[in-house]
């Protein structure tokens, strides 16, 4: 195999459960990430690297955020640099999968540029909004709060994981993908928070979709924060 091609189709046949996945994820980032995996395999590029490139290209855009005014152009870039880091999110654990060349450390290297994400997008946002935007001064706790909401959910989503991989591995592997869980989940989609900057060029728009974002996350983590635990007190 040392085509585009033939890594496409591979990657195509070589994908993870489609259970507790919304649909943004599903249907849009994994599939581009399949496409971003097929090309890095081709440039012949490790899943270091796309890990690597993926936190640079979030960087541009969360850079674009916080240095200039928001406008109709501006918005789009930062979507699109956005939208493009979390693909390459998805490819390099495609690659991986492609090549076998997983690795601890990898996995390990993925997390933490996931959570570095997490927290500079939200300090972006307040960034932003302090330097450029005329709001009361409560609101610069939505993005403070949005902030601890997201790493909240990511790090106990993570955690369930880990504790419970093998129970896991068994019931995703014959589980069926529920459409009303998937949804349901499109809020807490990183996906779905960067394609929402888009509505920069309009801020007060933004800071409405922004906000209503940041209460069904925080609604979501609390429905998710009790099914982990519940999940967790039943093993042993």
């Amino acid at each position: 195999m040392n085509s585009f091609a033939q890594a496409l189709q591979e990657l195509s046949s070589a994908q993870k459960p489609r259970r507790g996945v919304s649909l943004y994820s599903r249907f849009v980032n994994r599939p581009a990430g399949r496409v971003l995996a097929a090309a890095a395999f081709t440039l012949r590029m490790t899943p270091n690297q796309v890990t690597l490139l993926s936190a640079l290209i979030t960087g541009v855009g969360i850079g674009v955020l916080v240095t200039g005014a928001p406008t109709p152009a501006r918005a789009i870039v930062i979507t699109f640099f956005l939208m493009l880091g979390f693909a390459l999110d998805s490819a390099d654990g495609q690659l991986a999968r492609l090549t076998g060349r997983g690795s601890a450390s990898g996995e390990w290297a993925d997390h933490v540029v996931d959570s570095a994400k997490i927290v500079a997008i939200h300090a972006g946002v307040l960034i932003m909004a302090f330097r450029f935007l005329a709001v009361d001064s409560h609101w610069y706790l939505v993005p403070l709060g949005f902030q601890l909401v997201a790493i909240v959910i990511f790090v106990g989503g993570l955690l369930t994981e880990l504790l419970t991989r093998s129970d896991n591995a068994r019931r995703t592997a014959s589980g069926v993908p529920s459409t009303i869980r998937s949804i349901a989940l499109l809020p807490a989609d990183y996906g779905i928070l960067a394609l929402s900057f888009i509505l920069l060029g309009w801020p007060e728009a933004f800071l409405v979709s922004y906000s209503l974002l940041f209460v069904a996350n925080a609604l979501i983590m609390g429905l998710l924060l009790a099914k982990w635990y519940r999940t967790l007190t039943i093993i042993r």
